[in-house]
């Protein structure tokens, strides 16, 4: 079990157990508090109807109440005045045995669905291993059925907590309202229920969000989309392979530059027309379409076609489009659950189950898209043989590195995009003999989270073994003018088609590079000076020791307050919770203080133009290395950055209480700086204004970086360029 799954469970176990114990201490509770209040109000009854009786008799006998000497008259009237307020506190007593009641119903319908959820899924995420469809079913249940569980996860939560916090609020309207101070007290505790009850008036706009869920977005595409009577050669031969497999006919045809083979159910965005294609499209990229004979690009379309046949149909059409849109929207639904520290609290049980809902099924998404693999394979090989689908797969694998190095180096240097990039692709290929890359055919498993399986394995399947690389013709030197041949063939007019998409694709990346340049120089520019971070919140900490005096005194006034009048038991337990959570608060407020009037001008974050530097870190940290930001607004406003995952690992001291220190946590990656609040200048910056400054600085050392990455050639790319020739 990892980490986060042990919160989760912590979440939405633990916690619905703790409030269910709650609920039932406070059951007993009321159980005795409603018994003894009955008792007292029979006998005092008895005692109003005994002092009733003896005044028609014209007795004159005193009757001790409290140590003093009343009349049966006088002795009826005190004894009417308590059994007056006796009968609220069995009113009282009433209602508070109920809400006990109901907080234990609600409590364990919490814990019955945070247990059944986590034992659902885990059961959904090993069945879904055994069977696609399995997979395919569950999923489609679950995503039915998962908005009802979160808004009833949030729901049962939010109200338990309220029930909860009014049955021990509920005493306190058992007092007289003899003095304006016990008017306010309940007020601000009418108050506080109303706080808490907040997060069920944003219910109905969380739902909206959860149905949302799983909604798709557009996949964009830098192509053009070839009508038939544009490409009827192409398209009379992806029919008739399509009517050989039995499978389902693509209604566009994409042609471009990046990327392989592919088909997708997705709407399709093209770029840069900005056409919307709906329905089943099928993505050739002309560099291989150039490069693999007629033997191989039929293996390779069947391989793509087989996705829309048999009983992939409706796993490729319906299922994968909708599950690829659901991890966004996941992400969409926790922004949309943000509401500060107490929105945060009720709903993070529910926005977890919605991510784990998604971790479930990621494990058998995977091991079902290798399968997919695997018999898509096996079905192009039933139409041009095994040897033609390991040649084609040996030969996307060998080139389709070198052209996607070459494209990715061309990309990052605009000004020398060449005119025609098929030609220039094939001239540099043709300089080099294809060679697989280094470990591509070592024997290994795939990792859980791959969607394809290793090319070793696909070979295997295919019943054959490394022999078969070789004794193929997947390794050929590419001749240019075979291969344009080999184009021209595929598709009458791709040769113009190509130099059409490579010129349009030129002008976007310079018009791209020149709108990129301006745009980090702006923001390199905006970011010159020296910044100094910090508290400032001395005079607020010297006020919250003053009021950590007054919640001390206060605390232990609430507690002993009860004694001094002789209050019900059920009232003395609500003092005593009071009154000592107060006098803990006075001790907490104290040492929270004193911390503030420490560290309140020490820097917490000192920025420049390519650095930030920490309060308890030896070393300044690049900006560049920072591969994100956000901002945690609670209690108090942090800041948490997101170290890059190629980025050494910083040193950071450990954190001291006295001082505005960072905390890292390596396994995460993640650097948080947490105070009640932030200036500049002397300045106090409010949370939108904190984001923007902090912003502004990440964004400027990534300029910075990105600058001078600019005016040089790729590293990455020609690096990977290099390995690729040698």
């Amino acid at each position: 079990m990892t980490h986060d799954q042990r919160i989760l469970g912590w979440r939405l176990v633990l916690l619905p157990l703790l409030l269910l114990l709650m609920a039932l201490w406070q059951g007993q509770r009321a159980d005795t508090s409603r018994t003894e209040s009955l008792e007292l109000q029979s006998e005092l009854q008895g005692f109003v109807l005994n002092m009733q009786q003896l005044q028609a008799e014209g007795s004159r006998q005193r009757i001790d109440i409290g140590g003093q000497a009343h009349s049966p008259a006088l002795a009826e009237a005190l004894a009417q005045r308590k059994l007056h307020q006796v009968d609220r506190e069995v009113t009282i007593a009433r209602i508070g045995g109920w809400l006990p009641g109901v907080s234990q119903g609600f409590a364990g319908l919490l814990l019955l669905l945070g247990a059944a959820s986590l034992l659902a899924l885990h059961w959904a995420g090993k069945a879904a291993l055994r069977s696609r469809d399995r997979l395919v079913s569950l999923f489609y249940v679950g995503r039915q059925v998962l908005p009802t569980v979160l808004m009833a996860s949030m729901l049962l939560l939010t109200v338990t907590v309220v029930l909860e916090i009014a049955y021990e609020a509920l005493w306190l309207f058992t007092l007289e309202q003899s003095s304006s101070g016990v008017m306010k007290l309940q007020m601000l505790v009418g108050i506080v229920m109303l706080v808490m009850l907040w997060p069920l008036y944003r219910l109905p706009c969380q739902l909206k969000a959860m149905s949302q869920v799983f909604d798709s977005e557009p996949h964009a595409i830098f192509g053009t989309s070839l009508a038939e009577a544009q490409a009827p050669a192409l398209w009379a031969r992806v029919r008739g392979l399509a009517t050989r497999l039995d499978a389902l006919l693509p209604d566009h045809i994409v042609v471009g530059y990046l990327d392989g083979f592919y088909v997708t159910s997705s709407d399709v965005e093209l770029s840069p027309s900005a056409q919307r294609l709906q329905g089943r499209t099928l993505y050739v990229p002309l560099p291989l379409l150039a490069l693999l004979d007629a033997h191989e690009t039929d293996a390779v379309l069947g391989h793509e076609l087989a996705h829309f046949s048999g009983q992939d149909t409706d796993y490729s059409i319906r299922f994968m489009p909708i599950y690829d849109g659901a991890w966004r929207s996941v992400g969409v639904l926790g922004e949309r659950m943000e509401g500060g520290f107490l929105q945060g609290l009720l709903t993070m049980p529910a926005y977890g189950l919605a991510v784990h809902f998604m971790q479930c099924f990621d494990r058998a998404v995977s091991h079902w898209s290798r399968n997919r693999e695997l018999l898509a394979d096996a079905t192009a090989a039933r139409l041009e043989g095994a040897q033609a689908v390991v040649d084609s797969l040996v030969r996307t694998t060998a080139l389709g590195s070198v052209v996607e190095a070459c494209l990715d180096d061309w990309c990052q240097q605009p000004e020398a995009w060449p005119d025609d990039v098929l030609q220039a692709l094939l001239q540099r290929l043709a300089t080099q003999p294809p060679r697989l890359p280094e470990g591509e055919l070592d024997t290994q498993l795939p990792h859980p989270s791959d969607t394809h399986p290793p090319t070793i394995q696909r070979i295997q399947a295919l019943g054959l073994n490394l022999g078969a690389v070789h004794a193929g013709n997947g390794l050929r030197p590419v001749v240019p003018q075979a291969a344009l041949a080999t184009l021209e063939q595929a598709l009458p007019g791709a040769p113009i088609l190509a130099r059409q998409l490579s010129v349009e694709l030129g002008e976007r990346l310079v018009q791209n590079r020149t709108e990129l340049r301006q745009d980090l120089q702006a923001r390199v520019e905006a970011v010159q000076a020296r910044c100094v971070l910090h508290e400032g919140a001395q005079v607020r900490g010297r006020l919250v020791m003053a009021f950590s005096l007054a919640f001390g005194i206060g605390g232990l006034a609430v507690a002993l307050w009860p004694h001094a009048h002789t209050a019900k038991p059920a009232l003395l337990t609500f003092f005593h919770i009071l009154g000592g959570t107060l006098f803990v608060l006075g001790v907490l407020f104290a040492a929270m203080g004193w911390r503030l009037v420490r560290r309140a001008d020490t820097p917490a974050l000192i920025f420049d133009a390519h650095t930030v530097r920490f309060a308890n870190a030896p070393e300044p940290l690049p900006l560049h290395l920072i591969d994100g930001f956000r901002l945690l607004v609670g209690s108090g406003v942090g800041v948490q950055f997101k170290l890059d995952d190629q980025a050494p690992l910083p040193l950071f001291h450990k954190p001291r209480f006295f001082a505005p220190d960072a905390k890292f946590k390596p396994k995460t990656r993640l650097i948080t700086v947490l105070l009640t609040g932030w200036r500049v200048d002397g300045k106090a910056l409010k949370p939108q204004a904190l984001a923007e400054l902090v912003g502004k600085y990440v964004e400027g050392g990534h300029a910075h970086r990105a600058l001078h990455a600019l005016d040089q050639p790729a590293p990455v790319a020609a690096s990977a360029l290099a390995d690729a020739e040698r």
